[in-house]
């Protein structure tokens, strides 16, 4: 909070003054923001910055002890003024303004010329012009100095001001007026806020922070440390206060904090030095420094950190062990098995090492495994090397020259990998190393053997051009052979259609036999009418019923014929509802041989498709012959097959229920394979060329367990 304050001192005071001021509380200080400007008269404007309210109360017990400003001549208090843009405003003790300085005469809206005369209430809301105005009738009462903190609410902003009032007193001592000065302190104030908050933050951050923490001021004196620096040194903060942080390095490392020292620190706190610190305890500790700078990049103060390696050191004794024993491990291994640090140092190598070099194994500690390396190939090894430190990529494999025990260069295979600790940070590599002299040495041989190979490979192909030349023969064969197969394939499906027909022979007598006989009736019938008596309506009707049942028995003789046809394949657009109910009468007499039924359920009456119907047709009474044999000797009292037919979204579904054993599920994924059959006397082509004409016409067939037991055939035809 900047606070500006006006009294009358003496030089000696002044510079005492002008150093600090030390409050009651020893962590306050109050200091000046910038120098102290006064004048031959003793007249000072002090800029003091402090860090809490206490600071304040401290302030005003201090300036209580100042003799207020007395008797002053106005031309030099107004021409001291109007140089100042701060708002310091002089009035009688009516309230009309006496002299002012540019900060009141910016207020006012008017220059400072013309501030004398005006009153001082009057560019005030009521409230606010009343508050004051009982303010300054108190100081001319009391004739004490008044440093307060003041909100006024302008009408048009609201702000908070520090307002130090003082009585102006005559040579007689009478009260002439009030001295007021007024400072805008609500951006400060906020911005004080800000800095409590993010200070409150600071500490409780560096309160719970694993690592040693302390600020200095720009003379490296201590401020404070938190809780692990008191733990790493064993010292409270009341034993350190005031004392540089220099004074607890051990005077053999002091020259390696001297850049510290010195200044030579930046922002970033990037310089870290490994040093040891001496307090109650003594520890090593890897200690950095950050400068904290001002807007005009003046050093503030410091902010050090110090982080306790102890428990590095004993990782790294720890380290050395478990080297020791790999080393133990690896001397048997016929490969050279080797540790780098993040810094590519050699911290580990295994015995054979020097079995394939000729060199000790310190030789290769360090960086001097450069040396054995061929120098067309250190700069890849390197780059690999620290491609790999680098986090570019987690390992690699490559091949390079090492200098061998007789002073030849020998190949070798080097894979290695990223080294994490416990935290999964890379700390190195690790990786082996294998001799492959001798495999490079069988590959250039390979390469020998690889143009043998292929002037051998060259007469090979000739020979397979020759053979060929002979399988294109044997596939046009094989091409004619399916061809061959192909019609054999048509006269199959011609001959089962002749198969089911067999075995449907004798109920087409039967079928044939039934208008055959009608027709042996009417005749007899209309023999005898005629003969009688010329009933003409009578002979007429006998004659009609006569026509009805020859153009049956003919529709059944066409159809047979037909289906036994081995025309060639057609399409026609045909009613699947007459196809269908065709079908089911062509089979109804052996269904009623067999005692069972056939019934037809139509959901898309008269849907139109364009197909052979004959090979439909043949599709059909497969499905349902296959239904009716499979009820024949299965146990049920619902001995039905059902043709159901549904429109679809693409076209016409044609489904074959029955209520036999249905298809055990090992047998389902063959059920449409050729010569595949669950009949004793089958001979396992029916399903299979029934799907083949499905899908010739686009369809699918498909097998559906039903759960009431039996099987449904499912025919899918699309448009």
């Amino acid at each position: 909070m900047n606070t500006e304050v006006i009294w009358e001192s003496s030089p000696d005071s002044l510079r005492c003054s002008a150093t600090s001021l030390r409050c009651s509380d020893s962590a306050n200080w109050l200091q000046p923001a910038r120098p102290v400007e006064y004048n031959p008269e003793h007249i000072v404007i002090f800029h003091v910055l402090h860090w809490n309210r206490a600071g304040v109360s401290d302030l005003v017990s201090e300036f209580g002890k100042r003799q207020p400003l007395i008797a002053l001549n106005t031309e030099l208090l107004a021409a001291t003024l109007k140089s100042s843009a701060e708002s310091i405003l002089l009035k009688d003790c009516n309230g009309t303004i006496l002299i002012g300085s540019q900060g009141v005469a910016n207020f006012y809206g008017c220059s400072v010329d013309e501030l004398p005369g005006l009153d001082a209430y009057s560019a005030l809301p009521p409230d606010l012009a009343a508050r004051i105005q009982e303010r300054d009738r108190i100081t001319v009462e009391t004739g004490e100095t008044e440093i307060s903190e003041e909100t006024w609410d302008l009408g048009y902003e609201q702000r908070t001001l520090l307002v130090s009032r003082s009585p102006v007193r005559g040579k007689d001592g009478t009260i002439l007026g009030v001295v007021t000065g007024y400072k805008n302190i609500s951006a400060i104030k906020q911005a004080y806020l800000l800095f409590e908050q993010n200070q409150k933050r600071f500490l409780a951050l560096a309160d719970t922070c694993p690592v040693g923490i302390f600020e200095c001021n720009p003379y490296h004196q201590i401020t404070y440390v938190n809780p692990e620096w008191e733990r790493i040194m064993g010292l409270r903060m009341s034993d350190v206060i005031g004392q540089k942080w220099t004074e607890f390095v051990a005077e053999e490392h002091l020259h390696l904090v001297q850049p510290l020292i010195e200044g030579r620190v930046s922002a970033r706190g990037d310089d870290r030095v490994d040093c040891q610190l001496r307090g109650k305890n003594e520890c090593m500790v890897e200690l950095s420094l950050n400068r904290v700078a001002n807007l005009g990049n003046h050093t503030v103060s410091y902010i050090g950190s110090a982080v306790d390696l102890t428990y590095r050191l004993a990782a790294e004794l720890q380290l050395r062990e478990k080297a020791n024993l790999m080393r133990d491990l690896t001397s048997s291994v016929p490969a050279i098995i080797w540790q780098l640090s993040h810094d590519a140092q050699c911290i580990f190598v295994s015995d054979f090492w020097e079995e394939l070099t000729g060199k000790p194994i310190a030789a290769a500690l360090e960086r001097n495994w450069e040396d054995v390396i061929h120098p067309e190939d250190l700069n890849d090894v390197v780059a690999q090397f620290q491609a790999v430190l680098t986090q570019q990529k987690k390992s690699a494999s490559f091949e390079f020259r090492l200098e061998g025990r007789t002073g030849q260069w020998r190949w070798v295979l080097s894979t290695f990998q990223q080294l994490h600790n416990t935290e999964g940070k890379c700390i190195g590599l690790a990786g082996h190393s294998i001799d492959i002299t001798d495999r490079r040495q069988a590959e250039i041989e390979l390469l020998h053997y690889s143009f043998v190979l292929e002037e051998r490979v060259s007469e090979r192909t000739i020979e397979l051009s020759r053979a060929n030349e002979s399988l294109q023969g044997e596939i046009e064969t094989r091409r004619h052979a399916e061809e061959m197969l192909e019609e054999k394939r048509s006269e199959l499906a011609h001959f089962s259609r002749i198969a089911v027909m067999g075995k449907l022979s004798g109920e087409l007598a039967h079928e044939l036999n039934q208008p055959l006989n009608a027709i042996q009736n009417y005749v007899g019938s209309l023999e005898k009418i005629l003969s009688s008596s010329p009933a003409l309506n009578a002979a007429t009707s006998i004659l009609e019923q006569l026509n009805k049942e020859i153009v049956r028995a003919a529709k059944i003789i066409r159809r047979t014929r037909d289906f036994v046809s081995t025309g060639t394949h057609r399409s026609e657009e045909l009613d699947v509802s007459e196809l269908v109910a065709d079908t089911a009468l062509m089979l109804r007499g052996e269904a009623r041989r067999r005692g069972l039924t056939i019934q037809i359920i139509d959901n898309a009456k008269h849907s139109l498709f364009l197909g052979d119907p004959i090979r439909l047709q043949q599709v059909l009474v497969n499905l349902v012959l296959n239904g009716l044999e499979a009820m024949v000797d299965h146990d049920g009292s619902n001995k039905l097959a059902v043709v159901e037919i549904a429109k679809t979204s693409q076209g016409i579904s044609i489904s074959v229920h029955d209520s036999g054993r249905g298809v055990e599920e090992s047998e389902r994924e063959r059920l449409f394979e050729a010569f595949f059959t669950t009949k004793a006397t089958g001979l396992g082509m029916g399903l299979a060329i029934s799907r083949g004409i499905i899908e010739d016409h686009g369809g699918t067939l498909t097998y559906q367990p039903r759960e009431s037991g039996g099987s449904t055939f499912v025919i899918e035809l699309r448009f």
